[in-house]
């Protein structure tokens, strides 16, 4: 059995065009890897293929073994796989914790009979602890500050103790010391847990202070893949992204 994510082959073309071209890649627990590249490069496809938003039109993507190639969402979610997203979706009139609350009830079977406020309760507050949110646990989402819905959304992430987390442009729309703040509560998680970590990023500083390998990719292909000072240095992955 090979432990964490492993994608095999994996295409997906529209209208002719291969936005994803046979990418294989692997991500270890306790690891996190980038995926960078120019905008079209395929990475968004790439991540719906990996967390069952879109099936492959060819390849195999398991996660600890177990082949979950094109499986919904929500069966992605149930094997392990917690999302974010560029864009943080939070449900603004609900408080800080109840968003929590609703992640964890979703897909399961409730009584209808009893309130789904004082469900999960617990386990809400103790993610929202992790990420630094506790005290804003009975405030309106609303009112959260942009650097605070995205710590809201890891947190609704992290609650259902996933293995593995795919990050879309975690540090979009932040300021500098939010997007620093953030990382290295990522990179804690990661060492405290032993996550596995997927994230695509455009803050260069943040990928090569956080990841431990990068990916590359480029018209649909992976192009290089090492450590972050081999990826800095390759001339192929400057012509194609970090220019000179």
């Amino acid at each position: 059995m090979v432990d964490g994510l492993a994608a095999t082959g994996l295409v997906r073309i529209f209208g002719g065009v291969r936005a994803v071209d046979g990418v294989s890649l692997t991500v270890a627990p306790g690891e996190v890897v980038a995926l960078i590249g120019p905008n079209g490069a395929g990475k968004s496809t790439l991540f719906n293929m990996l967390s069952g938003q879109m099936r492959p039109g060819q390849g195999r993507v398991t996660l600890d073994g177990t082949d979950i190639t094109g499986q919904s969402p929500r069966a992605a979610w149930r094997r392990g796989i917690g999302r974010t997203f560029q864009v943080a979706a939070v449900l603004s009139s609900f408080t800080v914790a109840e968003n929590v609350q609703i992640a964890l009830l979703r897909g399961r079977v409730w009584n209808p009979w009893r309130a789904a406020r004082a469900m999960h309760r617990a386990a809400a507050h103790a993610a929202l602890d992790q990420v630094g949110l506790a005290q804003q646990a009975g405030q309106a989402a609303g009112v959260l500050a942009y650097g605070d819905v995205k710590r809201l959304e890891l947190a609704m992430a992290l609650a259902t103790h996933p293995r593995l987390l795919l990050m879309d442009e975690p540090t979009a729309g932040m300021a500098s010391a939010e997007r620093v703040s953030l990382m290295a509560l990522i990179r804690r998680l990661v060492h405290d847990r032993g996550l596995a970590v997927l994230f695509t990023e455009h803050d260069m500083d943040a990928v090569f202070t956080t990841a431990g390998r990068v990916l590359v990719m480029d018209r649909g292909r992976i192009i290089a893949s090492g450590p972050p000072a081999a990826i800095r240095a390759d001339p192929t992955v400057r012509a194609a992204y970090l220019g000179t």
